[in-house]
């Protein structure tokens, strides 16, 4: 949440969705393809230096389960929620802040909760669909 709230105190941007690289932007409206990037990069050699595996941005789970899990113990639609709420506080050691008279993020998004409930919950299934037609064109293109 440090990152995500980082260029609102800058002040570089006005609200989350126009943070740029962010992982709450990339999560609103998902546009970088971590596989594409790693094929992009590997191929004009620039990731010869760079020691760590590169791993996509961790999925929301909602609850705890009595298994192993994954991803971060919160729900994305909470997390929204939450990094709008801290960047409405007005800090005196910070330059920026979400105005009070913003709307919230997800009225600002123009999403109800029923929309944004379909949006969270749908985001692995369409990611995995986005992913399987980058490959399928890859296939086909080679």
């Amino acid at each position: 949440m440090y990152v995500d709230q980082k260029r609102i105190r800058a002040p570089l941007a006005e609200t989350q969705e126009n943070s740029d690289h962010t992982s709450i932007q990339e999560r609103i409206a998902p546009r970088f393809n971590l596989s594409e990037a790693i094929q992009t990069q590997s191929e004009q050699l620039f990731l010869k230096q760079f020691p760590l595996p590169l791993k996509p941005l961790l999925n929301f789970e909602d609850a705890v389960r009595n298994e192993p899990q994954k991803g971060i113990l919160f729900s994305l639609n909470d997390y929204l929620e939450l990094v709008d709420y801290t960047g409405r506080i007005i800090r005196p050691n910070k330059r920026g802040h979400i105005p009070e008279n913003q709307p919230p993020i997800l009225t600002r998004l123009g999403l109800t909760t029923e929309e944004w409930l379909v949006e969270a919950t749908e985001f692995e299934d369409r990611y995995q669909a986005n992913r399987r037609d980058h490959l399928d064109r890859r296939r086909s293109a080679a």
